[in-house]
């Protein structure tokens, strides 16, 4: 119990004296995370998008796909990824593995399912009548999508947003295709796994009040805007 209050103290100072290897972790982390959330909400809301208002022979069968890619676990995300990147692997000449560039990737594979399954999910309820308006003014396919996910431009903010909450705290991705590189690949969950290990509870205890802090600005931001589409 001692030790517990004194690691607590240790990791309220180090937040309070914002350490340098505490804001290098957790900037990178936001860094990787945001970046990631990018990509993947920038392919996956028009695949989305598209998923929801289209009509073709295998649409079940790509939506059972989405929300099956929905459960896979990290590391095999990031072993799928590795396999693409190692030396010998499709991208192996780019050198990706083992820099943030590698990690950025695994972490778009990873929510990029997320991020179309829930643009579909909120392309779905939107009232059809404003297709079909939207039809009666004559505006075409594209600018028909367009109008549609304005109208549930509140809804999607919430799959990016529920998206970089799922990236942020994952920790099998940052650890294979990263390799937990103080100051180049660290992670905040890569760095909890590590100090933990080391037996280092402060600097763990302290970046996980932050990972905790993020997740709750997170929850709130979703709550929020799911509040505007009610």
């Amino acid at each position: 119990m001692n030790d517990l209050s004194q690691a607590s103290r240790e990791a309220l100072r180090l937040l309070l004296t914002a350490d340098p290897e505490v804001t290098v972790i957790v900037g990178a982390s936001l860094r990787f995370s945001l970046t990631s959330t990018l990509i993947a909400s920038v392919i996956g809301v028009p695949l989305g998008v598209a998923l929801a208002t289209a009509r073709f022979r295998f649409k079940r069968f790509v939506e059972d796909l989405l929300n099956t890619l929905l459960a896979v676990p990290t590391v095999v995300v990031g072993l799928f990824v590795y396999t693409l990147v190692f030396s010998q692997g499709p991208l192996g000449q780019l050198r990706l593995l083992f820099t943030p560039a590698a990690i950025i990737l695994g972490q778009a594979v990873l929510i990029l399912p997320l991020v179309a399954s829930l643009s579909a999910s909120a392309i779905s309820v939107v009232n059809p009548v404003v297709r079909e308006t939207a039809f009666t003014l004559g505006a075409g396919r594209m600018r028909t999508l367009v109008t549609v996910a304005e109208e549930a431009r509140p809804a999607l903010l919430v799959a990016c947003i529920t998206a970089f909450g799922r990236v942020i705290g994952e920790v099998g991705i940052s650890i294979i295709l990263g390799g937990n590189i103080l100051g180049y690949t660290r992670t905040i969950t890569t760095a909890i796994s590590l100090e933990t290990s080391r037996g280092e509870f402060a600097l763990g205890l302290a970046l996980g009040m932050i990972l905790l802090v993020v997740a709750f600005a997170v929850n709130i931001g979703a709550r929020l805007l799911r509040r505007r589409t009610a």
